[in-house]
């Protein structure tokens, strides 16, 4: 059975990935570190099952390295990230240090541990969710965000986003990290 690493699992969105991946077969371990957006609710039904394991770690916190090393996920979906305008515009600097250092220290883990199983560099993806808010306010004139759109986030949070689609574009020019955004 594969395993999946989904960081930020205990939000909405994370949850309903996490539901999906565990109906398809998958061994999904589950990194959260339990904010105000978190819900077990979600997932109660995973809690006892063997395809389902629950971890609670900030994933800018360094043990990252050592659960992704032990897990030997395929794949890892990072959900996780401080979120909400308004509370960004409130605590700025919450945002910046949250979502850049976090993405930063899953490069880095997931560099780490690709270098260390290289039989898997083939097989092994990052799959970084980004948001639509990078991309400001959508014109009149235009029906849909695509990713040739110009980045122009207009909040803390968004900037905070679009700094981290950037490492990550960073990290697989430089490091030949396989990633999708």
């Amino acid at each position: 059975m594969k395993k999946i690493i989904v960081t930020g699992g205990l939000g909405f969105i994370g949850s309903n990935l996490i539901d999906l991946l565990i109906s398809k077969n998958y061994q999904v371990i589950n990194i959260d570190k339990i904010t105000y957006s978190s819900n077990f609710y979600n997932l109660r039904e995973h809690k006892n099952s063997n395809k389902y394991k629950f971890i609670r770690c900030d994933i800018k916190d360094k043990k990252l390295k050592k659960i992704i090393y032990k897990y030997k996920p395929s794949c890892i979906f990072n959900l996780a990230a401080e979120s909400h305008v308004d509370r960004s515009i409130s605590n700025p600097m919450d945002f910046v240090k949250s979502n850049i250092n976090s993405t930063i220290n899953l490069l880095e883990s997931s560099r780490f541990y690709l270098n260390k199983n290289k039989e898997l560099q083939k097989k092994f993806r990052l799959i970084h969710v980004s948001t639509d808010e990078i991309y400001g306010s959508l014109k009149k004139n235009s029906k849909k965000f695509t990713e040739k759109n110009n980045l122009d986030p207009s909040s803390p949070y968004s900037s905070s986003k679009a700094s981290t689609d950037l490492l990550v574009k960073a990290w697989h020019k430089t490091f030949n990290l396989p990633v999708l955004i």
